[in-house]
């Protein structure tokens, strides 16, 4: 299924002629691609190295330029896609250290894993900058043949009885495009995709936002704060007190010169708490064991981000008549694989679209290759193991937080040196541990938690 990995059948050919004229006759493309993210232009960038005519449409002034921050890059699946793309993509750090810091107001209980042979080719993790990524993909896009075209924000799909062909842009661009395949990769709760009626309305619950900071400091600063070897990196994941008691996650990612640091939880969660968005931030900020990381930092950018982590069960139905969903449009967002899953959902899309294109049938049936393919692969077997984990976040709302409490307490007490015996001490350990959570609630949680661990 992955034979067009390689394959270029067409010369390279990029349209500056202006497509946006009224009064010009309507060009009917192979493909449109909405949305220029990691999915999109995945998606057309495989599309249009087939031999189909693609339109690639992006809202903003240039790829990415609703995002901030940055991520980890999967070496090995981006690597299949885009082989040596180390070479071309411009990465921060080869990251050699993965860590998960269980925190509460003022301790950090770290479990990390450091090694040089993550550094070794073809790599483990790289740290990226999403603008620097989307760009990249779009430039690969264009080359394979595509045309992009920037601040075109899509107004509605057009249907011709339930078989989607095209799109009309916003009102004050006055024009529309046509196309056999129509490939929605909009981002997080597809309006579009919603619109249409192909898919339900988001539940809150199922939307996380993310409010990220980059802070720019001396490379040497954060390679010796972090204990890195000069141009490797660190992920560190954020759990418990970061969320203010609610189920959520926050991470930090070490750049060239810079460090990103976001915080997220359940759109619902902040609904319900009152809590604003940048105050997670500053509780990181301020924690007094991370504070000394960012001290004298200058913040370069600030912003957020909408995710979807409904799971596989949020899944809506992907593929119809002309048209296909990818990437966090389809919700296909694990906190493993990020970007990745979203550029294999396109990777996918372009192949479903070219046999679709060979075939000339453009219906739900021959499109469905897509969701074959997908099923197929880690992106929905991965999706699939960890199903449950969404209910259960939501049935055990105190989980990330309280069992940090738990851990850092345990850890504590274990750590500090009292005048009493060993055995006194282990009792008097338990007991405090049990006073907070009694120990069959314990038990019930630990179940719980084996239940849904694929």
């Amino acid at each position: 299924m992955l034979r067009h990995w390689y394959e270029c059948k067409k010369p390279v050919k990029i349209s500056k002629k202006p497509l946006t004229n009224p009064t010009e006759p309507i060009k009917k493309y192979d493909a449109i691609v909405v949305g220029a993210g990691p999915a999109g232009a995945t998606a057309a960038y495989f599309m249009a190295k087939s031999g189909l005519d693609v339109l690639l449409l992006e809202r903003g002034p240039y790829p990415g330029a609703k995002n901030c921050g940055g991520a980890s890059l999967i070496a090995e699946h981006t690597h299949k896609l885009f082989p040596n793309f180390w070479d071309e993509c411009e990465c921060e750090r080869i990251v050699t250290q993965q860590a998960y810091w269980l925190m509460t107001e003022d301790s950090i209980l770290s479990s990390s894993f450091q090694s040089m042979k993550l550094a070794a080719a073809p790599f483990n993790r790289f740290t990226v900058k999403r603008r620097n990524l989307y760009k990249w993909l779009c430039d690969k896009a264009m080359n394979a043949g595509a045309t992009l075209l920037l601040n075109h924000q899509v107004d509605d799909v057009i249907f011709e009885d339930s078989q989607a062909i095209g799109v009309n842009m916003a009102p004050q661009l006055n024009c529309r495009f046509l196309a056999d395949i129509i490939v929605l990769a909009d981002g997080a709760n597809s309006l579009l995709a919603e619109q249409a009626g192909l898919v339900p309305q988001v539940s809150p619950q199922d939307l996380s936002l993310y409010v990220k900071e980059t802070i720019a400091l001396p490379a040497q600063v954060i390679e010796d704060r972090f204990n890195l070897p000069p141009g490797y990196g660190s992920i560190i994941g954020l759990v418990g007190y970061p969320t203010a008691g609610f189920n959520g996650t926050g991470s930090i990612h070490t750049f060239k010169e810079s460090i990103n640091i976001n915080v997220g939880m359940p759109v619902a969660d902040f609904a319900k708490s009152g809590i604003k968005p940048y105050e997670l931030l500053d509780r990181i900020k301020k924690h007094p064991l991370i504070k000394p990381l960012l001290a004298g930092g200058v913040t370069l950018e600030y912003g957020s981000s909408v995710i979807p982590e409904g799971g596989y069960h949020a899944i809506p139905e992907l593929v119809h008549p002309g048209l296909l969903i990818v990437g966090d449009a389809a919700s296909l967002v694990n906190g493993t694989h990020g970007f990745n899953l979203s550029m294999w959902s396109g990777f996918f899309a372009s192949q479903a679209a070219y046999q679709a294109k060979i075939s000339r049938d453009f219906s739900k049936k021959k499109l469905s290759l897509y969701q074959t393919l997908l099923n197929e692969s880690f992106v929905i077997q991965d999706l699939k193991a960890n199903a449950k984990m969404a209910g259960l976040q939501q049935r055990v709302p105190y989980l990330f937080n309280l069992y940090s409490q738990l851990a850092n307490e345990t850890a504590y007490h274990m750590s500090k040196v009292y005048t009493m015996p060993k055995r006194a001490k282990r009792v008097f350990i338990f007991k405090k541990i049990t006073s907070i959570q009694p120990l069959t609630k314990i038990a019930s949680d630990v179940w719980k938690v084996l239940k849904v661990i694929p």
